[in-house]
């Protein structure tokens, strides 16, 4: 009995080794398949135009529940976007653009608020009752 056993659990690792080498192929052909399928709009082409630098990137900024943001200052191009995320462990932060880009941002917990930047400058962002809490954004 122990001996069927033992082959048993051979097999089954075995098998188990195949299917794991086969799901990382069929990964890759599916991700080839998606990019080879991209196509221009003509309204893309004309988003494309524009003259931005660089890709676009996504930034994360944390808000931290001792008071500060994190990064405190960030140079970044046209049409890169930043994500402010709340990592307060209760209450709410109400995050401010100083300049006008948007409303004040009511943030619970784990909330996050993501803006594109579309103008070149230099902006600051702060948040309501915590003095300290700023945020420096020059964009190219």
């Amino acid at each position: 009995m122990t001996k069927k056993w033992l082959i048993l659990i051979t097999i089954i690792m075995l098998a188990g080794v195949l299917v794991s080498g086969c799901a990382d192929n069929t990964e890759n052909t599916v991700v080839d398949e998606v990019e080879e399928t991209e196509e221009t709009t003509p309204e893309d082409a004309a988003i494309d135009s524009e003259p931005i630098v660089g890709e676009a990137q996504d930034y994360a900024v944390r808000m931290e529940y001792y008071g500060m943001m994190k990064p405190s200052e960030l140079e970044i191009n046209r049409g890169d976007s930043i994500a402010w995320r709340n990592y307060k462990p209760q209450n709410t932060y109400v995050l401010v653009s100083d300049d006008g880009l948007f409303e004040d941002q009511e943030m619970d917990s784990n909330d996050m608020f993501t803006y594109t930047f579309t103008e070149s400058g230099t902006y600051t962002f702060s948040v309501v009752d915590v003095p300290d809490m700023t945020l420096t954004v020059t964009v190219r």
